[in-house]
């Protein structure tokens, strides 16, 4: 049986009809600020909350952005009891690691115990988790719709498509909504649709070689003026869910 999830029918469509290169990308770089904003807002004052942060915490790329975030009072809250919960699972190994001074071999092996704690530390983002939940949202919305609105279907395979990160997503997810010669067809559409507009994005950044030629240099720039950024987020996508929390 299928999974029903909800439909995020609106913010879909309204990403279909901005014509960029990723409407995914745009809409997660979205759902990035939200959560970015929800985790320097007063929620981070409920106990719940804060359970949640001093026990997974955020990726190394979220934590800059909580830290560029301009909201010190927040963020000063959660690093101040996440510190305590570093405190509590790594004290023990940290000293004895200090506490080895006359053994190179087992001085190396107590400081690798250490960072071993670090690194497991460090596993699971809240940001990336509540992204996921987004994207997933949204890739089942855009399946659903594909089969179920000829309109879209339309609209979306005369688009730009998706970048290869997302087109990936696309169709792991999109079985949760469909099945059998519906999925097969989805795959196969969205597939053609990725090697056009690569091929598209690859003509553009052609052209944007030529244009630095001397004899090219009065023609037209054919909208190819920011054609190396796009073919470089083409292939890698914006605003990527990079480690979401596996509930340890």
């Amino acid at each position: 049986m299928k999974v029903q999830l909800q439909l995020e029918t609106i913010p879909v469509w309204d990403g279909l009809k901005e014509g960029s290169e990723c409407f995914l990308c745009s809409l997660m770089k979205g759902a990035e600020a939200d959560a970015v904003r929800y985790y320097l807002s007063s929620a981070v004052m409920t106990p719940e909350i804060r359970v949640e942060t001093n026990t997974y915490g955020f990726c190394s790329h979220h934590m800059h952005l909580l830290a560029e975030g301009g909201k010190p009072q927040p963020l000063a809250l959660v690093m101040d009891t996440y510190y305590d919960e570093n405190k509590r699972l790594m004290a023990s190994a940290l000293d004895k690691a200090i506490g080895e001074r006359r053994n190179a071999r087992k001085a190396e092996k107590a400081a690798s115990a250490f960072f071993d704690i670090i690194h497991e530390r460090e596993k699971g983002c809240l940001i990336c988790s509540r992204m996921e939940e987004r994207l997933i949202r949204y890739c089942y919305t855009v399946a659903s719709l594909w089969r179920d609105d000829s309109d879209f279907r339309t609209a979306l395979e005369a688009s730009k498509g998706f970048c290869v990160h997302h087109t990936e997503a696309l169709l792991r997810i999109a079985k949760e909504a469909l099945s059998g010669e519906d999925l097969a067809s989805f795959y196969s559409s969205m597939l053609a649709l990725l090697k056009k507009n690569l091929d598209r994005i690859q003509h553009d950044d052609w052209w944007m070689t030529q244009k630095y030629k001397s004899e090219n240099k009065d023609k037209p720039w054919n909208g190819c003026e920011d054609a190396q950024k796009r073919a470089v987020y083409k292939l890698i996508g914006e605003a990527r869910v990079i480690d979401p929390v596996k509930k340890r």
